[in-house]
């Protein structure tokens, strides 16, 4: 069993560390002198490099997931903060899964909880049907009312829209819903890991922290990347975000529940109150801020048609 100090280092368990941010993290977090990384994994062999470098370090490596309690319960004893980076659609994942995970981390006497739920844009503005009708945000609801009604500290972290996701979903061409004045926060794989990692360094830290690499209106998307790609890409008006929820409606009604819930995303992304009008960016002054254009120059492949 790991110790929550070891050698003054804050002994933390990383669940997700295969995903793509969970991966950027444990990555940061075996560089940063104060953490003792321990991380959740299914199947070790399919990650060799992942698991020699925490073992390297000094870490555990639990095999198991978040379906399975004894595991579970295996992996956080010890821990001082457990790190969810959980990212899954499936509810009996990101919820139920998240659930037995903060039930395991209670019972084993965890200090503090990082929630996979947050990671994103300003969801507090969005009404909970807005919320549970997207199966990428629904989770975040059922996880945060859980941890209402246990006293475990909890370290929400929040990162705007990924900027990787974002040129994803308008790689076919930038377009946008309803007011072409909206801000959109981005912040990369890389940058977000960094925050969290230095959000998690600091033992004490607990409550909402936000860090955002930029905001910019689709225009200004455009702008920046015309200006890096050489390009004369122009966002489209596809409607009103009245037009958007009633096809999110005509979409359910006919049974594709997978194009309703992402076109639901969409309805939060292109409003104005996924913003974060405030940021701790101050907080975290070792974490360098990467501007879009920056962003967009490390990584030539990413394109929009």
């Amino acid at each position: 069993m790991v110790s929550q100090v070891n050698n003054n280092k804050i002994s933390i368990l990383v669940a997700g560390a295969t995903e793509q941010l969970g991966s950027a993290f444990t990555r940061y977090a075996l560089q940063n002198p104060n953490l003792l990384v321990n991380i959740l994994i299914r199947d070790p062999k399919k990650n060799p490099e992942l698991v020699s470098q925490v073992e390297a370090a000094g870490g555990k490596v639990f095999q198991g997931d978040v379906t399975d309690t004894n595991s579970l319960n295996t992996a956080t004893k010890g821990i001082h903060t457990v790190v969810s980076l959980i990212n899954s659609s499936d509810p009996t994942i990101a919820a139920d899964g998240q659930i037995a995970l903060i039930k395991a981390s209670i019972a084993n006497g965890v200090q503090r909880f990082v929630p996979s739920a947050d990671f994103g844009v300003n969801y507090t503005n969005f009404s909970r049907e807005e919320l549970l009708a997207s199966p990428i945000t629904a989770p975040k609801v059922l996880v945060e009312d859980f941890l209402k009604t246990v006293s475990i500290p909890v370290l929400s972290l929040y990162a705007g829209g990924i900027t990787e996701t974002f040129f994803y979903i308008h790689s076919q061409g930038l377009s946008y819903w309803g007011d072409e004045n909206v801000k959109h926060d981005l912040t990369s794989y890389d940058n977000t890991a960094r925050f969290a990692v230095a959000a998690v360094a600091n033992k004490d830290l607990t409550g909402r922290q936000v860090y955002v690499g930029g905001s910019y209106t689709i225009q200004e998307v455009a702008n920046i990347y015309n200006k890096v790609r050489g390009t004369n890409v122009q966002p489209k008006r596809n409607g009103s975000i009245d037009d958007l929820r009633n096809l999110v409606a005509e979409k359910k009604k006919s049974g594709d529940a997978a194009s309703g819930g992402f076109l639901a995303l969409l309805v939060i992304l292109n409003q104005q109150g996924s913003h974060f009008d405030k940021t701790d960016n101050a907080r975290f002054t070792e974490v360098p801020t990467e501007s879009l254009e920056e962003f967009l120059n490390a990584h030539p492949e990413i394109k929009i048609a």
